[in-house]
C-alpha cells in the first residue's frame, strides 16, 4: 500500500512512470501556461492538448478561462477549479495524432525555408 505523502513526493520529483506502474493517476499541478497537455478539473479520463481561448470573465470562482483542444473538446475552468498539467494521465489519441501531424508539417516547412526553396 502506498501512502499519500509518498504519492505527492513522487509527483514533486516528476516520477510519473513510477506512479503509472503502481496504478496511480495524478496531475502535474495547476497549469500556468496558456497551451499544452492538460486535464480539466473533474473532467474526463485523458489529457488533451488545450489552447486557452479566452480569460476575460470574472465570477464567483475567480477568473474564468475557456479552452479548446486539438480534437475539439472544450472546457471552462476558473481559479477554484483550474486546468491541471497532464501528469501521468493518458493522452487523447486524436489530439496526439493532430499535434504530431501539425509538428511534422511545421518541421517540413522550416526545412524547406532553411534551404531557400520556399523563399
Amino acid at each position: 500500500m502506498i501512502d499519500m505523502n509518498e504519492v505527492l513526493d513522487l509527483q514533486r520529483k516528476g516520477e510519473f512512470a513510477e506512479l503509472t506502474r503502481r496504478g496511480i493517476q495524478i496531475s502535474d499541478g495547476k497549469m500556468e501556461q496558456s497551451e499544452g497537455w492538460a486535464k480539466p478539473c473533474f473532467s474526463g479520463f485523458r489529457a488533451h492538448y488545450f489552447v486557452q481561448v479566452s480569460a476575460n470573465a470574472i465570477g464567483p470562482g475567480g477568473r474564468y478561462r475557456s479552452w479548446k483542444s486539438e480534437c475539439g473538446a472544450e472546457a471552462t475552468t476558473h481559479d477554484k477549479a483550474p486546468m491541471f498539467g497532464m501528469g501521468n494521465w493518458e493522452r487523447c489519441k486524436a489530439c496526439l495524432k493532430k499535434r504530431n501531424a501539425k509538428r511534422s508539417l511545421e518541421a517540413t516547412q522550416a526545412a524547406h525555408m532553411g534551404n531557400g526553396e520556399w523563399s
